[in-house]
């Protein structure tokens, strides 16, 4: 049986040890915190802060046929590279790729670079702006401000922070696997985000037109290219209206869109990155199988029922996995562990976007009846 060691259990943990469980991988996570979020998705959980100090660990990294980092702090992924080095483990990890994504600074500079569309650095452009610390991911941190006046007053006593213009429209995302040579580009798919710009639901397929996705398919793969990337690397763009610009790259597996390209076209990222790290190539064919997919996030509180950013999967308690559940084809939840405030993830498939909708109102009328 393949086994595979997944360090980090949060939301790319639980990313992982979904894909996973659904490739029928033996999967050992392994995570400082006791409650990890993803600590019930996967077959062991070690609970372990000092990696190479622990034998546990170090037995649980040395017969791995894989060993996946699911999170971004960068002293232990340095630390998993180095002891990938001395003992020899696979590390499915690209640490040069990553030291460039994981600085806004360094990733806009390859875009600049390479003459690769993005959105303007204050002060060109017009406001309203963005404002996002260097070396975060996602919403942390992240400050908007709807005039000039406004951005010029925090611009004056916050230089470590990226200042771009905040461009309106729908946002999406492609992920790239492969290493120099042998790229392979994905389904792309659509983020919804939230009113603090944290992304709420993922769907697909999107609406965009073929001559778009090509653009964006040639772009994401001539980047990967740029950076000689092996392993997986995630871009979000942007369409403003007059054009699509790039907004983020970030070379490790993320979270939320590898579940919805999994449904939509039957492609497991967690297998792509098996075949091309343990095997040396991909063996399977790529999917060409669209289906309508929607996956998306839920707090109950009460009788309350509101939809947030993915950070609220990581504030309550261990998630559990459950599958036709309130009407909808797979729910991950806290509720059984939360009676009074709990967090629902519902991932819903059908063969059109119609279908999809009806069963989010029939799940949302289960829910409610369920208060």
């Amino acid at each position: 049986m393949k086994k595979i060691t997944i360090v980090g259990g949060k939301l790319q943990g639980l990313e992982a040890c979904y894909l996973g469980m659904k490739a029928d991988i033996e999967v050992t996570l392994i995570d400082k915190d006791p409650q990890a979020p993803a600590k019930d998705m996967a077959a062991h959980f070690i609970c372990a802060d000092d990696l190479g100090g622990s034998p546990e660990v170090m037995a649980a990294l040395d017969s791995a046929d894989m060993v996946l980092p699911t999170m971004e702090n960068y002293q232990v992924l340095e630390g998993l590279n180095g002891l990938s080095a001395m003992t020899g483990f696979i590390y499915a990890f690209d640490m040069d790729a990553y030291r460039i994504s994981s600085s806004k600074k360094r990733s806009d500079k390859l875009f600049y670079d390479n003459k690769v569309e993005a959105p303007r650095y204050y002060p060109e452009g017009s406001a309203p702006y963005i404002a996002k610390p260097d070396g975060q991911s996602g919403s942390h941190g992240v400050r908007y401000f709807e005039t000039e006046k406004e951005t010029e007053e925090f611009a004056a006593s916050h230089n470590e922070m990226i200042i771009q213009e905040f461009l309106e429209g729908p946002s999406y995302s492609i992920e790239v696997i492969g290493e120099p040579g042998n790229y392979r580009a994905y389904e792309i798919t659509q983020i919804h985000i939230d009113d603090i710009y944290d992304c709420n639901k993922v769907t697909a397929p999107c609406d965009i037109t073929q001559m778009q996705a090509e653009e964006f398919v040639s772009e994401a793969k001539r980047i990967a290219s740029i950076i000689r990337l092996k392993g997986i690397t995630d871009f979000e763009v942007i369409d403003s209206g007059s054009r699509v610009r790039m907004l983020e790259i970030d070379a490790r597996l993320p979270s939320q869109t590898p579940t919805v390209v999994y449904h939509s076209s039957g492609t497991n990222f967690i297998e792509e990155l098996y075949d091309l790290f343990v095997r040396g190539d991909f063996r399977s064919k790529k999917q060409s199988g669209m289906k309508y997919t929607a996956f998306e996030h839920m707090l109950v509180s009460g009788r309350d029922i509101s939809s947030p950013g993915e950070h609220v999967m990581t504030e309550g308690s261990v998630l559990d996995y459950k599958e036709n559940y309130l009407g909808s084809d797979e729910v991950i939840t806290d509720r059984d562990r939360n009676t009074d405030t709990f967090r629902m993830t519902f991932i819903n498939t059908a063969e059109t976007e119609e279908l999809v909708s009806r069963k989010r109102e029939g799940v949302l009328a289960c829910l409610k009846n369920t208060l």
